[in-house]
This record gives structure tokens, sequence and C-alpha cells, in this order.
């Protein structure tokens, strides 16, 4: 088992914690970056503008003959200026850099502003150096105009925002990972209350629920649809455990009888009428393999995926019932009769198909007391099967009830012949795995079962199919 530790660093908290700050990390670096890059470059160029207004205004005292020998500037801080003829001689200059050479060629006349890098200030400075040239004076004594700045106080304030960046960024980092995993956290909280709980619920505890945290989040509704889950498997886990123990008693009943029966033989020794005991072990027997078949179909039936998980073959529900009906012994006295009209195609097994038509049928020649139709029709993209009898009937309170398993009525114990109440059961497994649905309907006598199974898929019912009536009597 994972320790506490690998579960923390493998945890779904940590790894959008991280991915959060990273993010966040990625998103403050580019733009701490945008911003030193756009905050340098308004610095230079408020400096630059200062710097050509200021050569500006030198060139227009130089322009009315006003140019002083000294020039003034409004401040002392790494700024200059200075004024040289086309020989190259200078007329005037700043205080700070007076008595020094040129700081570079005469400009040509009607030339524009230049502003250009040096690479030696003439203020003995390291910091960067920009210089600004612009022709000036008159035709007849042309003159050309330096003016110097230094981007010192720019580099100082760009290094103050890099370096207040540089120690907010962390920090601000540090909050958006506490504050995530804290969030996170919270908002996981829940998930791990229904770990947790889930954790300790087994097949003896299916009847416990989830937590649910209130509100209609994606947690929220995670919780309720474990619960559904959970009420679903403890719903099948009881019926497993019904099924098991109604198997086990009508499975008691012909095992004891048989062996009730070979005691008794044995018993009697010589005197035993061994063909009498046979056939009445047999008889036992032959219930026993009707029961074990039923229940297998059913065990069969619970592992079948729904209609829509499925592709299974088409068939023709009125050949599957015209051949049943052929080849089914039916109880002395009574009489079938079959209407069945063309067109009837679903989709199924044929097997199943036999056991649908068989089930109904034995269920109502078992009951009737001289009569049973059986009627194949489609309607409105169904394929409607009945089977009616002329019987005592269902009652109502009965007819969903006789749907489950080993459900008999007291009338049908009367039967020797009576089964262990799986048939219907069968039935109604079936057709509800198919996509239909079975029910007893109102009838003037007796008792009506009517299956409604869907048409498969691109077909349509046969106009004008001929219809076949049948009649059996044993």
């Amino acid at each position: 088992m994972p320790s506490r530790r690998a579960r923390v660093m493998g945890s779904v908290r940590l790894r959008t914690t991280l991915a959060a700050t990273v993010i966040v990390a990625v998103a403050l670096c580019i733009g701490s970056a945008i911003l030193i890059s756009r905050f340098r470059a308004s610095l230079d160029h408020n400096r630059r503008s200062a710097a050509v207004v200021r050569a500006a205004d030198i060139a227009a005292l130089a322009g009315g003959g006003r140019l002083p020998p000294v020039l003034g500037l409004p401040t002392q801080d790494a700024t200059y200026a200075q004024v040289i003829d086309s020989s190259g001689q200078v007329v005037a200059a700043s205080a700070n850099i007076a008595g020094q050479a040129p700081l570079g060629p005469p400009a040509p006349p009607r030339s524009t502003v230049e502003v250009k890098r040096i690479a030696r200030s003439p203020l003995d400075q390291d910091s960067r150096q920009m210089l600004v040239v612009l022709p000036a004076g008159t035709a007849a004594r042309p003159l050309t105009v330096f003016t110097g700045y230094s981007l010192v106080t720019s580099d100082f304030a760009v290094r103050d925002v890099t370096l207040g960046l540089l120690i907010g960024l962390p920090l601000l980092l540090l909050v958006v990972a506490g504050t995530s995993w804290m969030i996170i956290g919270r908002a996981l909280r829940p998930i791990e209350t229904i770990r947790a709980e889930a954790s300790e619920i087994t097949s003896l505890g299916l009847h416990r629920r989830l937590p649910e945290p209130p509100g209609d989040d994606e947690i929220a509704r995670l919780a309720a649809t474990m619960n559904h889950m959970l009420a679903r498997l403890e719903a099948a886990h009881d019926q497993q455990k019904d099924f098991v123990a109604d198997a086990s008693h009508e499975l008691r009943s012909p095992l004891a009888s048989l062996r009730a029966q070979l005691e008794v033989g044995l018993a009697g020794g010589s005197a035993t009428d061994w063909e009498t005991t046979v056939v009445g072990a047999l008889a036992e027997e032959a219930r026993l393999e009707v029961m074990v078949r039923d229940l297998l179909l059913l065990a069969r039936l619970d592992q079948t995926p729904r209609t829509h998980d499925r592709i299974d073959p088409v068939i023709d529900l009125i050949d599957i019932t015209r051949t049943d009906l052929a080849a089914r012994p039916i109880r002395a006295g009574i009489a079938v009769a079959a209407d069945l009209c063309g067109g009837a195609v679903v989709r199924m097994p044929k097997e199943l198909a036999r056991r649908l038509v068989g089930n109904l049928v034995d269920n109502a020649s078992r009951h009737a007391s001289h009569h049973v139709s059986v009627t194949v029709a489609t309607r409105d993209g169904w394929v409607a099967l009945t089977v009616q009898d002329d019987g005592p009937g269902v009652a109502p309170a009965d007819r969903g009830r006789v749907f489950e398993r080993f459900t008999r009525l007291d009338d049908a114990r009367a039967f020797e012949e009576g089964g262990a109440g799986l048939g219907l059961a069968i039935v109604k497994d079936i057709v509800t795995r198919h996509g239909g649905t079975v029910a007893f309907v109102d009838c003037a006598v007796g008792a009506r079962v009517e299956v409604r199974l869907p048409l498969a898929d691109g077909t349509q019912p046969v106009p004008g199919a001929s219809e076949m009536a049948a009649s059996h009597t044993r």
C-alpha cells in the first residue's frame, strides 16, 4: 500500500496546484518581460523627446543670433549641449563640457534630426549615452547643435522595477499555490469522504449509502449516481438471494419425493412394484429437469445485455408460432385456434422466441376450460402476440405478481402438472430484454396476455397479408 507521502505526491490536488502555479508563473514572467520592455521604452522615449526639444530650443537661439557662449540647461544631471560651426569649431557649450572637443562632425545642411548612441561619454559616465544631432544656424553661417543625455535614471528605474518583480512574483506565486491548494482541497474533500465510505461498503452492507454534498455540481451528481448504483446492486443482490432461496425450496420437493419413492422401494424388498416406482421416479426427474432448464435459462437471461447493447438475428414470429403450435402437445379437451397475420418480423434468437410462445401457450392451456386462442399481428410498428384462454382468469391484483419468479396462484397449485412458477417470469425477462412489454389485459372471459415487441429495423408490415386460422384438439 503506498505511503501517505506517495499518495500526496501523486494526488490530483498536488498536480492541479502545480499546474495552476506553473501556468500563473509563465503568465507572470511573460507579462513582466513585456512590462519591463515597455517601461524602458517609455522612459527612453521621454528622455529622447526632452533632448530633441532642448536641441530645437538651442537651434532657435542660434537662428536668431542670440546664442550665448555658455548654454544653460534645466538640470545638470548627465545632460549636456554643444554647438559647432561648419569648420568643426565649438562656438557654445554647456558648463559641464566646456573646453572639450567637438562631440561629432558638422551635420549636413537641411538634414533631419539624428539620435545615435555614443561610445564615450564626455561626462566620464559608464551609463548608456545618447546624442541628438540637429542642423541649425543660417545659410551664411551653418551650425550643428548637439544635445546629449544619459539613460542612467532610466536604467535605475528599470532596475528598481525588475527588483520589485523578482521579489514580488515569488511571493505572489506562493499565494497562488497556497490558495489553489486550499480551494482544491476543499473542493476534493467530499470526494475523499465518498471514497472512504465506499471502501467500507461490502456485499453485506449494500444498504449503506454515500454522503451527498449539497448543491448540484459534478461531485454531488457523482455521489447521487453512485447511490443509485448501490440501490440497484442492493436490489439485484436481494433478488439473487431470494432466487437462490426459492430455487432451493422448489428443488427440495421433487428431490425429497424421489428419495422417498426409492427408499420405499428398497424397504419393500421383493414385494416392491419396481415398474411403478421407476415411473414415479422418472416423473419427478422430469420435473427436476424442467426446473433446472428454466433456472439455467433465467441465469443466462440475467447475463444478457439489453437490446441496445447487442444485435439479435431477425426472425418471423409467425413462423415460430406456427411451428410451435404444430409440434406442441396440448392438454386433452383443449382446442387451440391461431390467427396469424404476416409481416411480424422481430429481432430475437429463435430459441428464445420458441420459449416465449411455448410458455404462454402452456400457461393458457393449463388454465383453460375448453379453448385457447393465439393471435399475432402488427400495430403501429409493433408486433402484438396475444394468448387468451377461457379459464378462471387472473384477478387484477395478481396481474403484476404472476410475472415474478416462483409465483404461483392458489388455483395453479391445485393442478398436479403445475409448474414451479417460472414460465411467466421467463416470458417477462425475454420480452423486456428485447425492448417489449407484456401484461394481462381485460377480457370478457378467462385471461388474456398481450406481448408487444418492436418490429425489426427497416421492416414494414406487409399489407394484405394472408391470415391463417388453425384449430388443434387433444
